[in-house]
């Protein structure tokens, strides 16, 4: 078998840019980047896409059209998810998704909803948040090895996200599934007959089970955050079913699959910079801007899409109205224009400049949720196992393009 190419020894950027598409490459995809942004910041392509769309790289170009209030995540974005008839019911679900709604939809369906996911009603969950992460510590303490990912990393959060929208406890399995089945389909890098057809099981479980919960909580209100989705209304009414129905699901699926990816990623960080470890053990303080910094240094969101109405200059390089941005978060974040020696995990860096969570109207409505959610886990697991260390020597990536996460990671104490 041939040697892997060097990201060196490449001077074509479509030819480092399918390097990072590679699935084989999700392990070291930063060599890459930095290579892309070297040799074009701003590079034009047809590899995800019918027509050109333009990769960017740099972090203040990122950040430029990330601000621009012209600039949106709409319908256009959503065709990469089209896979025909068989797919139509996923498909049609992610058209309904904040992400990708058209600008004045957008923004009254955020509105209402940052009414209902506030940092105030994060800050209350925090007790059951700690007591979520002991049950699943307790369950893996005396084994002495445990897969993060599995054990600790995935049910956390989707535990948190379900027990707040007033899900069961008894009905969470199905939600696991559905979760993964509907996060496999949207990794457009690997699109199967059989990755569809979970796509569509997913979307119709997500689906069914959540218009049942919105009549329920119609004729029983309770406590809860889908109580709350219903009983949302601003001058043009309340929000249709469907509508919360997406809601949900975009809640469920960036409150759960980019949290555990930062948990598992942050995780593997500090075994691998035991100083840093160390450090965070001895200085607990920290944790807030270690956690800022385990997301900069390796982010779950690695790649998002834009559209502008208008013609946008980066650096000269004029990109035309109505043409594609695809924006790599995990790049912007290793600039070293904006962050000295990027490729250091330092806790003692203050990373606000970060894009992990995007930036202007499209910034990510679960931040909050999501900090505390990896703050509380990290902090429990370095205080209770004073001995944790790594099980493996090669740490198991995913193949998902959009999303860089962990497969697995085993780990002992």
């Amino acid at each position: 078998m041939s040697a892997l190419p060097v990201p060196a020894e490449i001077a074509d950027p479509e030819e480092v840019f399918a390097c990072i598409l590679d699935p084989e490459r999700r392990g070291e995809l930063y060599p890459w980047y930095h290579r892309l942004r070297e040799l074009a910041p701003v590079h034009p392509t047809r590899a995800l896409r019918n027509e050109v769309a333009y990769v960017l790289t740099r972090h203040r170009h990122v950040d430029a059209v990330l601000r621009d209030p012209g600039v949106w995540s709409d319908r256009r974005n959503v065709e990469i998810f089209d896979a025909g008839p068989p797919g139509i019911r996923f498909y049609r679900m992610m058209q309904r998704l904040l992400l990708y709604l058209d600008p004045a939809e957008h923004d009254r369906i955020r509105g209402l909803l940052s009414r209902a996911f506030t940092p105030r009603a994060v800050e209350a969950r925090r007790p059951r948040i700690r007591q979520v992460v002991g049950e699943l510590l307790d369950r893996v303490e005396d084994r002495g090895r445990m897969d993060l990912v599995e054990d600790f990393a995935y049910p956390l959060p989707v535990v948190v996200i379900c027990e707040m929208l007033g899900v069961p406890a008894d009905d969470l399995p199905r939600f696991y599934t559905w979760a993964h089945g509907f996060a496999r389909r949207g990794d457009v890098s690997d699109v199967t007959p059989e990755r569809v057809r979970e796509g569509e099981s997913a979307t119709e479980g997500f689906r069914g089970y959540f218009m049942d919960l919105i009549a329920d909580r119609r004729r029983s209100p309770r406590d809860d955050l889908m109580t709350a989705l219903v009983g949302l209304r601003d001058e043009q009414g309340p929000l249709a079913d469907e509508d919360i129905v997406a809601s949900c699901v975009i809640l469920l699926q960036a409150g759960h699959e980019t949290t555990a990816d930062l948990i598992g990623m942050g995780t593997l960080a500090l075994l691998r910079h035991r100083d840093q470890l160390e450090l965070l053990r001895r200085e607990p303080a920290r944790m807030p801007d270690a956690v800022e910094e385990l997301i900069r240094h390796d982010t779950s969101v690695q790649i998002s899409q834009r559209v502008a109405p208008h013609d946008i200059d980066l650096d000269g390089v004029v990109v035309p109205a109505g043409h594609v941005f695809v924006i790599i978060n995990g790049a912007a974040n290793r600039d070293p224009e904006v962050f000295p020696g990027p490729d250091r995990l330092d806790i003692e860096r203050r990373p606000k400049q970060h894009l992990s969570f995007g930036l202007g109207r499209h910034i990510c409505l679960g931040a909050t949720l999501a900090r505390t959610e990896i703050a509380i886990a990290l902090e429990t697991l370095l205080q209770r196992f004073e001995r944790l260390e790594l099980d493996t020597d090669a740490p198991e990536y995913r193949a998902s393009l959009f999303l860089r996460g962990l497969a697995r990671l085993p780990l002992r104490w």
